[in-house]
């Protein structure tokens, strides 16, 4: 191969290059606008006062509540027995076994409401959940 001549692939990306760069060079940059959203909508945070805490178990209503997960029944189950060993005076109630309906996870905020409502019937002084797998 002689000094100065150029092989067929060199000339191709020279053709090349000088085709696409007039597009490059007469293409105006646009300074683009975006709008970021939040695809779940707005949301609006209500501040709310908590729960006192208890200072003991003695004599209060313990609520169980299991969100069919598996196992979880069995370790409620198994909580609830201890709960009345060490507490014989509490009032330990399975919600998941009174209102069974409360037991599949919720599938939108009106169910929430509902499960809720149905927990609060029994006046409980807290309420222990389980998500076991």
């Amino acid at each position: 191969m002689k000094k100065g001549r150029f092989t067929g692939l060199t000339v191709f990306m020279i053709i090349a290059a000088w085709l696409v760069m007039p597009a490059y060079a007469s293409a105006k940059e646009a300074v683009q606008q975006w709008e970021v959203v939040n695809p779940a909508g707005v949301i609006k945070v209500t501040p709310i006062k908590m729960a006192p805490r208890i200072d003991s178990l003695e004599g209060k209503t313990i609520a169980l509540k299991w969100n069919s997960k598996p196992n979880g029944n069995i370790y409620l189950d198994r909580v609830a027995e201890l709960l009345k060993e060490k507490y014989p005076t509490a009032n330990v109630v399975k919600i998941y076994e009174l209102e069974p309906t409360t037991v599949p996870q919720s599938a939108n905020q009106d169910d929430s409401n509902r499960k809720a409502k149905l927990i609060a019937k029994y006046k409980p002084d807290i309420v222990i959940g389980a998500q076991c797998d």
